[in-house]
């Protein structure tokens, strides 16, 4: 019969899915998996009431208008992290303390991704949902169907909730960011960023394109055949029901075993093809883990072990320069390839011609290099060599590489400048940023798209990007009309932009978007920008003299004035942003700093503006509050020489009424 039939192919390929993409072990060939689904799409395409949602053809759906919240019903916690063997010693202590010497404890390697949770009623997918701030995510369950490690259907008729990572393998990255750049699009920061935009899809079949993965590592069993009183025996209950799990876990009898298992992984996490940059410690006993509990955010019972960011040598074959939207002239390390935190490095950030100075760096050094998290690897100081005072000095440029025009000094900067209006490089820069995210947020043209336009002579300021038309795209190689025309339209659809984005993307001398956010705070309209003074400019929260004057010069500038009034000819609005929903922390300035668990620095900050208060990016006298998360730095630094009042996460999110 044709229903038997469907059945049986529909269960076979799901077999061979879980053995190719949960267990590695590919029982069938790829052309004999792709025939078998194509018998089963046919069958299916004509016999419609026999279609079921665990069928592999329901991977991929149409596409969404949106993400809708929902809400957690179970709570998704942090983690409390430690980041020294002493400290992870203390926690156990505080363990055993309760329970006796030798408790038990189960590591896993915490993988850099994304946190999600997964719903199965009667053993079928029913809803997955996105960590989000723990208490409230999103739902994106047609996203996830696209996911083949995340099965349909279980091998058992139960009801479980689980959580998981959803992650890129770095192959996989590597392979999406090439396909960027050969069409012209942004490349994404790292395996994170890529799972993080993959997953946000609203047309699921780009989704399904993305080579996405997961593990699972969290079960609670509503009802089932087993009822685990462990741990351990949770996760592998977990892989017997169908969900991939990390292989690389393991279960100690004591904090020592878990210290010998984080110092493995220290340097062989770089072998993986996905990114981790810890490791997960759990007490075993389920019935330890309910006496222990949580705190406000996150549970007794568990700790995360953050590795220590990397630290290498190599050496600096060259140093080249590079020129910004403002004229800025940025040294940056050329340097021998060299393996750092999971990636291979070549170039680095040397700042600025006095970082080098006080450093001595010369091309020819050994020089030791750094990265933490994301940020950019940066050279931090000289090796020691007999071959150091040998080499010459470095003397910095004195005319720009890309015009030849003389470099300039600026009183009250460290940088130097090419002045010239009409530097390539510089002009380039404009265009990249104009189109940036922190900017106009014309997410589908790219540095190569903007490389070819000016090339061609089609874009060499941002108002010409107003003035393309579809056909001007199609004259780029690899265009095709779709492209094209989201293109154009992207670029259209940016004259609605609110005015704090024009005020980032004009690129005036150090404003960047949270000042450009804080002064249309204060100045609604562009009209109030070419009256402000520089009194009133300098007398705005977070706004400096260097800052005013920069604004005041710019808004007086016969050149810029004329620029503006033809944005405004060809349709810009200048709208100012939304007003904020509630006024409950009006005159409060918050800066942020350090890396927060349950929400980006940007979320944070949209919620900051949402009840009237404003963001600032540097701690001054007239800030309220330092928000510090994770790794924070100088901003904390400072924050606590001027006695400005500091609030953790928590104490944040139950101001803003989140906790």
């Amino acid at each position: 019969m044709i229903q038997e039939r469907i059945k049986n192919l529909r269960d076979k390929l799901n077999r061979y899915s879980y053995n190719y993409y949960v267990l590695d072990n590919p029982l069938i060939s790829d052309f004999e998996y792709d025939k078998l689904y194509k018998e089963l799409e046919e069958l299916e395409r004509q016999n419609p009431l026999f279609i079921t949602p665990d069928s592999p053809t329901q991977r991929v759906g149409g596409i969404s208008t949106g993400f809708r919240e929902v809400k957690h019903k179970y709570r998704l916690y942090s983690l409390d992290n430690t980041y020294n063997y002493d400290e992870l010693r203390k926690w156990y202590e505080k363990i055993t303390k309760e329970f006796g010497d030798n408790v038990e404890l189960v590591c896993e390697l915490k993988i850099d991704g994304l946190a999600i949770a997964l719903a199965y009623k009667n053993g079928i997918f029913e809803s997955g949902a996105t960590r989000g701030n723990g208490i409230i995510g999103e739902e994106i369950t047609q996203n996830l169907r696209t996911i083949k490690a995340i099965p349909l259907k279980l091998f058992e008729d139960a009801d479980v909730e689980v959580r998981g990572e959803i992650y890129m393998p770095k192959t996989s990255f590597e392979k999406l960011n090439e396909e960027n750049l050969k069409n012209g699009e942004k490349p994404f920061a790292n395996p994170r960023n890529a799972a993080a935009g993959s997953l946000r899809q609203l047309d699921s079949s780009i989704t399904a394109k993305r080579d996405l993965s997961m593990f699972t590592y969290t079960p609670i069993i509503e009802r089932a055949k087993k009822s685990p009183k462990t741990h351990w025996d949770g996760i592998q209950y977990v892989k017997e029901l169908g969900f991939k799990i990390n292989p690389n876990i393991r279960l100690v009898k004591d904090i020592e075993g878990a210290i010998d298992f984080c110092k493995y992984w220290d340097t062989e996490r770089f072998n993986l093809d996905y990114a981790t940059d810890g490791v997960v410690i759990k007490v075993n006993n389920l019935a330890y883990q309910n006496e222990l509990g949580y705190t406000s955010r996150a549970p007794k019972w568990a700790t995360a072990f953050k590795f220590p960011p990397e630290e290498i040598s190599t050496t600096l074959k060259d140093i080249e320069i590079g020129l910004g939207k403002t004229g800025a002239v940025t040294p940056v390390a050329v340097l021998e390839p060299v393996n750092l935190a999971g990636s291979v490095v070549s170039r680095a950030s040397l700042h600025n011609f006095d970082e080098i100075k006080r450093l001595d760096v010369r091309i020819g050094d050994r020089v030791l290099i750094k990265k933490a998290a994301e940020i950019i690897p940066k050279v931090i100081k000289v090796c020691d060599s007999d071959e150091h005072e040998g080499l010459p000095i470095y003397t910095p440029p004195t005319v720009c590489p890309a015009c030849g025009e003389q470099l300039r000094e600026i009183e009250g900067e460290v940088n130097l400048y090419c002045t010239n209006p009409n530097c390539p490089d510089v002009l380039r820069a404009k265009l990249e940023y104009w189109v940036s995210k922190e900017a106009m947020d014309i997410d589908s043209v790219g540095p190569s798209v903007i490389e070819k336009l000016y090339n061609l002579g089609l874009v060499k300021s941002p108002i010409d990007f107003y003035k393309l038309t579809i056909e001007d795209f199609l004259k780029l190689d690899l265009v095709k009309e779709k492209s094209a025309t989201n293109m154009y339209n992207a670029i259209q659809n940016s004259k609605k932009k609110p005015l704090s984005k024009f005020i980032t993307a004009i690129s005036i001398r150090n404003v960047g978007k949270e000042t450009a956010e804080l002064l249309t705070g204060e100045l609604p309209t562009l009209e109030d920008f070419k009256e402000a003074t520089i009194e009133k400019l300098s007398s705005i929260d977070g706004i400096g003299d260097k800052i005013a004057k920069n604004i005041y010069e710019f808004f007086h500038n016969e050149h810029n004035l004329k620029t503006i009034e033809e944005f405004k000819q060809i349709g810009f609005s200048f709208d100012n942003a939304s007003a904020p929903k509630t006024d409950e922390l009006a005159g409060k300035t918050f800066v942020l700093t350090g890396t927060l668990q349950s929400m980006t620095r940007d979320e944070a900050s949209d919620i900051i503006k949402s009840k009237g208060g404003k963001t600032s990016s540097s701690v001054s006298k007239k800030t309220t509050f330092v928000i510090a998360g994770e790794n924070a730095g100088s901003k904390l630094d400072k924050a606590q020489d001027l006695g400005v009042t500091i609030l953790n996460e928590d104490e944040f999110l139950f101001m803003v009424g989140k906790k």
